[in-house]
């Protein structure tokens, strides 16, 4: 269950609220829908509503009626896809509130546009789905329990509710006296008390009602008004057959049907024969019971699949369990300068505690001055922390992913050999790995030969409006060196480092985008060294070119699987770097480089154009004041498109005009 007062951020494409009246359906939405809140009406409505903007969620799933929804969805309307489920059935409408809660998702669904209303109960589906109502059946599963335990043949469950006079509580407790069965309650009032001492009813309390589900010869669950498929599930999950008095859910299978299901809930001596019936083909019945509830688990699936449009369970795999806690890797190529200094602020923050949990891997990627002194030095220092791993040089993006092959941590922290960290860096990380949070982010200090100064990793303008969103696309979002990262996202998605430079901006996004849990530690702990033979400040156009490229294959790729925008993220994402790396290279060139690198950018032009296209780009121009640049800079797009873009530099160079400026990226009011 996501937790609404979280300090955490998450990335979930939906969200299911759970009201309190609806408690006894939620076991079933949380292993449904995976993603479920609880909605509290007395603590008022704001709290939702923060926690849903401030979140990455695209759906909204209101369960049942509150009168509340109508001031959430207002204000949620115009940014989110808002469904209902409805968990009350069609019998059930003879108590007027039930009745009153279906008129109000009725006009919830007229009054605001609903996508999708999901019924649980498969009647009132099917008598909706031709009312122009754009309906669903919905089918809730629960976790299979594997159990073997023996059963008490004296004993019966009784798994419906004393005080719901649709449910036949007393006719079952009249049927156990023909055969001296023993009743197995959960909650007993003082009447049904009064009522076993006088037909002499014996009995046991049971300590909670999942204990009333265990070890039983029969469990009774007896009505005609509801369509509570769970309770049957979970009983025969644990291997006690359910007798049931509403016989839709088996319907299609006769065997079960036959066995299970009670014509009257009036008749004692239907249940009573019912019971010894079962108890008679008890095994028979577990038996097709397990065919049954494949079948069932797959039906399912798929009407959750319809509901929402995509399947909640991809992605969700179990993770294998990992012999150190954290790997913390350092690439090294001829930084002997820095190295010392890089090794000293990582041991020096690294928590007493959590060291024997710890490895760092120093992977010397061919360096040809004095680091491997260094980093012999240490690792005779610290032989149970240090793994020391040398290779001709590869590259970083190679080095990257021979620390995904040799790490064992559940986690990877990267640390460049030429930068430091904060002392508080693991320690203030080290609750977040134990409560399992996908990535843990922080801002750095950028140190220059001059200056310091504070880099956010969040984007100032998205604070108050989704602030996953402000994490995915601030400048500095690819960066591996400021995050801490389940090694099992890497996992889930087979994804490698392009061995090129920009080698993060090749995977990065695509961890933060498949990432469900993120926390953000609004503090500069990653020390960035801004040096002038860093590969950023050289003249990469061409490997930007090959990033890109690799980056929108893994989008059309990913693009079924992960929660994004996809034309937000390819703004946000590529429109600063093409205008920075690429566009920007072309007054610099002369005029033979210039035809080359031309010719280069075509490997790309569909991207380029989709980014000039796009809406957010156009809007961007659109809220630049200075007209003239936004006009020079349309009259550079369109010269592109129509293949002249040589004429354009070359006119550009003779006008002397000085357009070499920053990227033309403006983060503008998204909220507007």
């Amino acid at each position: 269950m996501l937790n609404k007062k979280s300090d955490y951020i998450y990335n979930e494409r939906h969200v299911v609220v759970v009201p309190t009246m609806s408690l006894e359906y939620l076991e079933g939405l949380e292993y449904s829908f995976k993603n479920t809140i609880l909605f509290d009406n007395t603590s008022g409505i704001d709290l939702i509503i923060d926690f849903i903007n401030k979140n990455n969620f695209k759906q909204i799933i209101l369960v049942d009626y509150q009168i509340e929804y109508h001031d959430i969805i207002e204000k949620l309307k115009e940014k989110h896809d808002i469904k209902i489920i409805f968990t009350k059935s069609m019998g059930a409408f003879s108590n007027p509130f039930v009745y009153s809660l279906f008129r109000g998702i009725l006009e919830l669904y007229e009054k605001y546009n609903i996508s999708r209303i999901g019924f649980l109960d498969e009647n009132l589906y099917k008598t909706l789905k031709n009312k122009n109502i754009n309906c669903y059946h919905i089918k809730l599963d629960l976790e299979t329990i594997e159990n073997t335990s023996r059963f008490n043949s004296k004993k019966i469950g009784l798994l419906n509710n004393e005080e719901n006079p649709r449910h036949s509580f007393y006719n079952e407790l009249s049927a156990l006296k023909f055969k001296n069965y023993i009743a197995v309650l959960h909650n007993v009032s003082k009447v049904t008390k009064k009522f076993m001492k006088l037909f002499d009813i014996k009995y046991e309390k049971s300590k909670s009602i999942d204990d009333v589900y265990k070890k039983n010869l029969v469990n009774l669950y007896i009505n005609f008004t509801d369509n509570d498929n769970l309770t049957f599930i979970k009983s025969m999950d644990y291997n006690v057959p359910c007798i049931l008095g509403n016989n839709e859910l088996l319907k299609t299978n006769k065997f079960l049907n036959s066995m299970l299901v009670v014509k009257s809930d009036d008749s004692i001596d239907e249940i009573s024969k019912k019971i010894n019936l079962v108890k008679k083909h008890r095994k028979e019945i577990l038996n097709e019971y397990k065919a049954f509830r494949k079948k069932y688990s797959k039906e399912s699936n798929k009407t959750i699949i319809d509901f929402l449009g995509f399947n909640p369970k991809v992605f969700v795999k179990q993770e294998q369990k990992s012999r150190l806690l954290l790997s913390i890797v350092v690439p090294v190529y001829n930084t002997e300068k820095y190295l010392e200094s890089s090794l000293k602020s990582i041991i020096r923050a690294l928590p007493s505690g959590i060291k024997k949990q710890t490895e760092i891997l120093l992977i010397n990627d061919g360096s040809t001055d004095d680091s491997e002194k260094i980093i012999i030095k240490y690792k005779n220092k610290y032989p149970n922390l240090i793994t020391y791993i040398k290779q001709k040089n590869h590259g970083l993006g190679n080095v990257r992913n021979v620390a995904l092959k040799n790490a064992k941590g559940k986690y990877i922290a990267s640390i460049d050999s030429d930068d430091t960290i904060n002392k508080a860096f693991f320690k203030d990380a080290l609750k977040y790995m134990q409560k399992d949070i996908d990535v843990i982010i922080y801002d750095w200090l950028s140190v220059t030969d001059n200056a310091k100064f504070e880099t956010a990793a969040i984007e100032w303008c998205f604070n108050d409006i989704n602030k996953y969103e402000g994490l995915l696309y601030t400048t500095i979002m690819p960066s591996t060196c400021n995050k801490i990262i389940k090694k099992s996202l890497y996992d889930s998605l087979k994804i490698k480092f392009v061995e090129d430079k920009y080698e993060d901006l090749s995977t990065n996004p695509f961890i933060m985008l498949s990432a469900k849990t993120i926390k953000y530690i609004n503090k500069p702990y990653y020390e960035y060294y801004i040096r002038s033979n860093s590969i950023m400040r050289s003249n990469a156009g061409y490997s930007m070119i090959e990033i890109l490229k690799e980056v929108d294959n893994r989008l059309d790729k990913y693009k079924n699987y992960i929660n994004v925008d996809i034309e937000k993220f390819r703004f946000y994402t590529y429109s600063w770097r093409i205008e920075e790396f690429i566009f920007n290279q072309l007054y610099t060139l002369d005029q033979s480089n210039l035809f080359d690198f031309t010719k280069k950018m075509d490997e790309i032009k569909n991207i380029i154009l989709d980014i000039i296209h796009n809406k957010y780009y156009v809007s961007m121009l659109n809220s630049i004041p200075d007209k003239k640049f936004t006009s020079f800079i349309n009259d550079r797009n369109k010269a592109y498109e129509n293949g002249k873009m040589l004429e354009f530099i070359k006119k550009v160079k003779n006008n002397k005009k000085n357009y070499l400026l920053n990227a033309p990226i403006i983060y503008y009011g998204l909220n507007k």
